[in-house]
């Protein structure tokens, strides 16, 4: 049986990573690898570089260096950040993991099925890096990194919600086709609607942005009726975003239930 073996190079800092990408044909990008079924033939780690372990916090966002471990993010406390941040880490397999996982590590996984739900509803940027330029990228227009650039940095808003709703779906700490988070965000102000992000990923996933925009503005409580029609312009979304990707039905249900859920919390 034929074992294969990995060539891992290491990158001191961010110069020394741009100049081993551009030397090195073939690099790819790796941080602690706890999501990594099998190592790429040749790839460098940036576990070095400190600068991609710093958090910096604003006055309206924090920024995290991607190789930010989960624990790390944990200790600055629920006080320091949005409450859906929290949750949705706990949630993320056990606290030996979660003290060498990184955040890049984790929204960049292709499953999506952990942060990057809860993150898209925040709003959060993807700092980019190429040797001549820097890129900030809104989540919700993400696809890939493009060649040449490495994420330097991940800025998360932070608002204190008046409704903060994280369900992690599927088994408990470990990822299947059914794992997947819904995300729910609201503001009111003197009961009307002033703000509203309603995110769900995994197999599927998506941002209810037209709904999100067209609910700016209600009056609350919402009338059963509304509530009714809301739902069904969610799942219409739901839908839409899912085209012919085969899924749990149980997933779409779920998806459902929750957005309800939701909007009943909106008083």
């Amino acid at each position: 049986m034929n074992e294969k073996h990995s060539n891992i190079f290491y990158a001191k800092n961010l110069s020394d990573l741009f100049y081993q990408m551009k030397t090195i044909s073939g690099l790819q990008i790796v941080g602690a690898c706890t999501g990594i079924p099998a190592m790429p033939e040749k790839c460098i780690s940036t576990t070095l570089i400190k600068d991609f372990r710093q958090i910096q916090k604003h006055e309206r966002y924090i920024e995290f260096g991607p190789g930010t471990s989960l624990s790390s993010i944990l200790e600055l406390g629920e006080r320091n950040l949005p409450k859906l941040l929290p949750e949705a880490i706990e949630s993320v397999a056990n606290p030996f993991v979660r003290n060498i996982a990184t955040l890049a590590g984790n929204l960049l996984s292709p499953q999506k099925c952990t942060l990057f739900g809860p993150l898209l509803a925040l709003d959060a940027y993807l700092e980019i890096k190429s040797p001549n330029e820097t890129k900030y990228i809104p989540l919700i227009n993400f696809t890939e990194i493009p060649k040449g650039y490495a994420v330097t940095n991940i800025r998360i808003p932070i608002n204190d919600w008046d409704v903060s709703i994280f369900k992690r779906l599927g088994p408990e700490h470990k990822l299947s086709e059914d794992s997947a988070t819904f995300s729910f965000l609201a503001d009111s102000e003197k009961s009307v609607i002033t703000n509203l992000k309603i995110a769900f990923s995994g197999k599927i996933t998506f941002r209810c942005q037209k709904l999100e925009n067209k609910m700016l503005g209600e009056r609350l409580p919402l009338k059963t009726s509304e509530i009714g029609s809301y739902v069904e312009e969610a799942m219409e979304q739901f839908d839409r975003s899912a085209g012919k990707t085969e899924y749990n039905p149980v997933l779409r249900q779920q998806f459902k239930n929750l957005v309800l859920y939701s909007f009943e919390q909106l008083i």
